[in-house]
């Protein structure tokens, strides 16, 4: 009975570390923030800083890729946030080996 029950605690762990590595590539900021300022870098990058720092990420700035539809849609979202100083609830972004951060999505409140 010992041996069954080491093994299914074997099972579980394994399974447990395996569902989680899909996550690991892509992070969620855990807390609200203020957007303070807004840029944009020729005709594909554009990006944000917040009054509360950033400090998981290089120089303290969340990159957006204009590139695509979504991160035009999301560069509209935070126009709108700094204009309405409005909170960002939640940002889900990924980042680089540099620590550049990219966002993918934007949740305002």
């Amino acid at each position: 009975m010992k041996t069954c029950n080491a093994k299914f605690k074997i099972i579980i762990l394994i399974l447990s570390l395996l569902y989680g590595l899909p996550c690991a590539a892509s992070t969620g900021l855990g807390r609200t923030v203020h957007i303070d300022k807004v840029f944009a870098e020729g005709e594909s990058l554009a990006g944000f800083y917040t009054k509360e720092s950033l400090p998981e990420c290089l120089w303290g700035l969340m990159y957006i890729n204009l590139a695509t539809d979504s991160g035009k849609a999301l560069f509209t979202l935070v126009l709108s946030a700094q204009a309405r100083g409005a909170l960002v609830s939640r940002i889900d972004y990924d980042k680089d080996d540099n620590d550049k951060c990219l966002a993918r999505g934007i949740h305002i409140k």
